[in-house]
């Protein structure tokens, strides 16, 4: 077993909220995926959505194959314990656009559009964040959503996140910056 394997197995673990099970994507996620990439609605702040249902269905195959490789942090599909349906996803990744250090760890969260309005967000990114400040001892968490995405400003801020600051990104949306701090006194400086 190489060194990936090991840390995906101890990383890349499922997680349990009351009414949710939070697991790394499997190759039958594609499908759902690739609706999630042709709505408008869900796509309307996010960087780019898809016209077609081959450039979906392409989008949601590389968005898996690249989760597969991921190690320590990743995607993690949302899915209702009972049913077993899929909600959408939710992601710890390294932070982009930040003029902050390199290390910056941002959380983000797509849903379809019926599972809108019913607290699954906040439920599911705060047990991610739960998990990275736990787990992976980070200092902090960033988070970034487009300027007018009210919705996803008001699930951050019921995760405890505050406001940093507005940027207007290279590509044209004005972007605004959240942060939360590991509230553990525990935390491994680094």
């Amino acid at each position: 077993m190489d060194i990936q394997d090991v840390w995906r197995r101890k990383y890349r673990i499922p997680l349990e909220t009351p009414r949710l099970l939070l697991r790394p994507f499997v190759d039958e996620d594609e499908g759902w995926l690739a609706g999630l990439h042709l709505d408008p609605e869900v796509t309307r702040y996010l960087w780019e959505g898809a016209d077609t249902e081959v450039k979906a269905r392409r989008a949601a195959g590389v968005l898996v194959q690249l989760d597969q490789q991921m190690c320590q942090l990743g995607h993690w599909a949302i899915l209702d314990r009972e049913s077993g349906q899929a909600h959408g996803w939710t992601e710890l990744t390294k932070l982009r656009p930040w003029d902050g250090p390199s290390d910056e760890i941002a959380l983000s969260y797509v849903l379809r559009r019926a599972s809108w309005g019913r607290g699954i967000a906040t439920e599911a990114a705060g047990r991610l964040l739960q998990y990275a400040f736990e787990v992976h001892q980070l200092e902090r968490v960033m988070a970034v959503t487009m300027a007018g995405h009210e919705a996803s400003q008001r699930v951050l801020e019921k995760l405890g996140m505050c406001f940093v600051k507005t940027l207007k990104s290279r590509s044209g949306p004005v972007l605004r910056y959240f942060r939360i701090d590991n509230p553990s006194a525990d935390t491994i400086a680094r």
